[in-house]
């Protein structure tokens, strides 16, 4: 167990805003680290149990060579908008060097005992907030420490530590989370690091919101993705820490609030309140399921709850159909694969609605899920995949709404005055287009297609090592590894991907780079990326501004277009 030193502090502003920078002290005087730190006016003193009277902290982390608490201001407007200014503390704490890196996790670990000892902080509401080298300590510190950090976001930077699976894999139960944005008006080596960081992250197995602007620049102030990232991160819980004793009581009162959900519930969150959740959804009154349906709005809970919510498409009630359609369409956005598919199987399938309207409803849904990745990252080809099949639906409303939807893929230079037709397809069709989605979004799994068919030599141990990924990531490795040294080129690219995010195997750039070499060599596209940054330096490899050109121009040249 770590003991840490009793701490002093140097000045104290219990400001809302505006607060000034200061020192936290250990007990000789010396300081651990510089912050800033806002909170609600008239919070309730450090140690109270009540939940209702905890807040969350949101640590925010600015670029090198900006003000410690630069980052604080996209946060707390954020905040402000979203109705939650008095629920949440910031803080921000300065790099103990020009940039953050691993010498800063301890001062950042003291920083939030600090904080959990000053004010009253609920352990399970904790979450990270960063630009640039500030995002890169979000992404990274959150990931090695899934105990104390809920969810991280990270604007304009990625990370390269990652925690080790050499024996047991990562249990997906108790990641932490994290949403990712890019900015396309942002420098041009922001853009690679920034696909690169969410190419391994999504690789290592984290549920990763990824998002690109095209009208976000260098700053984080950007209410669209600050409102959305923010939203999602406050209805998390850490997976991690079970509810108190005092948040357990609350799972029995189930009384619905003024606007229609039950807040205690919503409160607590989590995997526990799921559980009160999903036997309320079965209720016989409707409601008290239309309550619990519009809960699910106000709080993430896992995927059980939302698969239960999912089956209330078809109740009887109107009324709970109508707030678990809203609920679902606020899921699906974030990328739960339960909201998705629940309502994709509604607006593709006629039999299964009780009015038609819902249909025309679960497209809306599904348009609301969609509407960040149509000109930016497109996560989830089935989304985008469910709104042109309604292209050709017998419901004329449905027609309408993907049309208008799809309308930048197919025709986004089109204008009424330009005296041409409007084009009703991108080039190479719909098909085509939706292929060249998929396959993107897949990345490296994309080569275990392969393993959908009798594979033999070289190709069945990389299928064999894909197959034990989630289960036994040493043994997936060691498969990994020995069909790449058999010469099988998916199985390289892999093998490098394994070595980059340490599943299976002790994380190591160069041993990354030499298979990634091997296989950009042989023509693995999407290889010769990795190699590209892997030589902009960053990952514990030496800079080579020559091949990082070299090898990112090959991937430039013979990447698939859109």
């Amino acid at each position: 167990m770590r003991v840490f030193c009793v701490f002093t502090l140097l000045a104290f502003s219990a400001t809302l805003y505006g607060a000034v920078e200061t020192e936290l002290k250990d007990a000789s005087g010396n300081t651990i680290v510089r912050y800033v730190v806002e909170a609600p006016e008239g919070i309730a003193p450090a140690g109270t149990k009540d939940p209702a009277k905890q807040v969350g902290l949101i640590l925010c982390s600015a670029e090198h060579d900006r003000p410690t608490g630069d980052e604080i201001l996209p946060v707390r407007e954020a905040l402000k908008r979203l109705g939650l200014s008095d629920q949440y503390v910031l803080l921000a704490g300065h790099s103990q060097a020009q940039k953050f890196g691993p010498p800063d996790d301890e001062p950042i670990e003291k920083l939030l005992q600090w904080a959990m000892k000053t004010y009253p902080v609920n352990p399970r509401r904790v979450y990270m907030y960063g630009k640039g080298e500030g995002g890169k300590i979000s992404g990274e510190f959150t990931m090695l420490h899934p105990s104390l950090v809920t969810a991280g976001i990270s604007y304009s930077w990625g990370w390269w530590r990652m925690p080790a699976e050499l024996k047991e894999p990562l249990d997906p139960q108790k990641m932490p989370e994290f949403y990712m944005v890019l900015g396309l008006r942002d420098l041009s080596y922001h853009l690679t690091t920034v696909r690169d960081a969410y190419q391994r992250v999504n690789a290592k197995g984290y549920h990763v919101i990824y998002r690109e602007f095209e009208d976000l620049g260098a700053r984080t102030y950007h209410p669209p993705s600050n409102d959305d990232a923010i939203a999602w991160a406050t209805r998390l819980r850490n997976k991690n820490i079970p509810p108190s004793a005092e948040e357990r009581a609350l799972l029995s009162k189930t009384q619905v609030n003024t606007q229609g959900y039950i807040g205690n519930l919503a409160l607590v969150g989590g995997v526990e309140a799921g559980a009160v959740v999903q036997k309320l959804l079965a209720s016989p009154d409707a409601a008290m399921r239309a309550a619990a349906a519009e809960t699910c709005a106000y709080a993430i809970f896992d995927e059980a709850t939302v698969a239960a919510l999912g089956k209330k498409l078809n109740d009887p009630s109107l009324k709970v159909r109508r707030a678990a359609m809203r609920a679902l369409a606020i899921d699906a956005n974030w990328r739960s694969a339960e909201a998705q598919n629940a309502l994709v199987d509604l607006a593709l399938h006629p039999e299964k609605a009780v009015a038609e309207d819902d249909r025309v409803a679960a497209a809306d849904g599904i348009a609301f899920a969609a509407r960040l990745q149509l000109r930016g990252a497109r996560q989830d080809p089935a989304l985008l995949g469910a709104m042109v099949s309604l292209l050709t639906d017998k419901n004329e409303e449905l027609r309408t709404m993907a049309s208008n939807f799809l309308a930048p893929i197919r025709d986004a230079g089109f204008r009424g005055d330009l005296g041409r037709a409007e084009q009703k397809e991108p080039n190479g069709g719909w098909q085509h287009w939706l292929d060249l989605v998929t396959a993107k979004a897949e990345d490296y799994k994309y080569d275990y297609r392969v393993c959908a068919s009798p594979t033999t030599g070289p190709a069945e141990l990389y299928c064999k090592g894909g197959s034990l990924v989630s289960k036994d990531p040493a043994q997936a490795f060691q498969l990994t590894l020995q069909a790449a040294e058999q010469g099988y080129v998916p199985a390289q690219a892999m093998t490098a991907m394994f070595y980059a995010t340490a599943k299976g195997t002790p994380q190591s750039y160069p041993d990354a780079a030499k298979w990634w070499t091997k296989a950009a060599e042989a023509g693995h596209v999407l290889s010769a990326q990795s190699l590209s940054m892997v030589y902009r330096g960053g990952s514990g490899v030496k800079s080579n501004p020559e091949l990082s050109a070299q090898w990112g121009k090959y991937y430039t040249e013979h990447s698939p277009t859109f």
